[in-house]
């Protein structure tokens, strides 16, 4: 992958791998709760859906103690500078990273996103949040019960929102499955094209769900069923894509 923008100052990093012409970009949000960045997260993802057929970029934004909403105004920047090159983009984000993607999908800029990807996203600050990335977004004196609204991604759809695929655990240990239920009702609201799907277990960070997902020996984070989500999430673009 080759280096589209980076400033070291900020900890700011995006790269691009862009083998196949006039093929949809497919851009990735690591998780990590604004506090850092999950590796497993980036790279094994690019990896995946360059298989696919996708070109893929990962955004490797700032995290704490950069605030002031930095993290949406860079996935911006990177959106309207790939929406230059390409007219159909994917966003696609984990935990945190999922709440960035729905930032960015949901805020009403000039952009070529046609589709979000949302895998055990935080999708509210207010209840049921998961507490971390409320402290690390909302930071400098930014929390408040206003900004906590209007920066809950489910607040944030309406009939203009674009298709969404979402999954998380039932037993995640970390981001509550509620916010995907929150998110779900408000794609059903305001009759968004959306699948979802809710799989029985597994903790939280599960990423591929395959061998790259183990963390420090943890096997806990493989599961057959799981790893299915990848190829399912391709199906739903391919009909979004067409």
């Amino acid at each position: 992958m080759k280096t589209l923008i980076k400033n070291e100052q900020i900890g700011y990093e995006v790269l691009i791998d862009e083998p196949y012409k006039d093929r949809p970009m497919f851009v990735i949000f690591p998780g990590g709760g604004y506090h850092h960045l999950s590796t497993r997260e980036a790279e094994p993802v690019a990896e995946k859906f360059l298989s696919f057929g996708y070109n893929v970029t990962i955004v490797k934004y700032s995290v704490a103690p950069h605030a002031d909403f930095i993290q949406l105004k860079q996935g911006l920047e990177v959106v309207e500078s790939l929406s230059k090159t390409y007219d159909k983009i994917v966003v696609c984000g984990f935990s945190a990273g999922g709440h960035l993607a729905g930032l960015v999908a949901t805020e009403k800029a000039k952009n070529n996103i046609k589709a979000m990807i949302l895998c055990y996203p935080v999708i509210t600050l207010c209840d049921k949040t998961h507490l971390g990335t409320r402290t690390n977004l909302l930071a400098n004196g930014n929390d408040t019960l206003e900004n906590r609204i209007k920066y809950s991604i489910d607040q944030r759809v309406d009939s203009n929102t674009v298709p969404c695929f979402i999954w998380t655990t039932k037993t995640d240990n970390s981001v509550p499955y509620e916010n995907t239920l929150m998110m779900i009702e408000s794609l059903q609201k305001y009759q968004v094209n959306h699948k979802y799907h809710l799989f029985e277990k597994g903790p939280h960070g599960m990423a591929l769900a395959d061998e790259t997902a183990i963390k420090d020996g943890d096997t806990s984070f493989v599961d057959k069923e799981v790893a299915k989500w990848p190829e399912m999430a391709n199906e739903f673009l391919k009909e979004i894509l067409k």
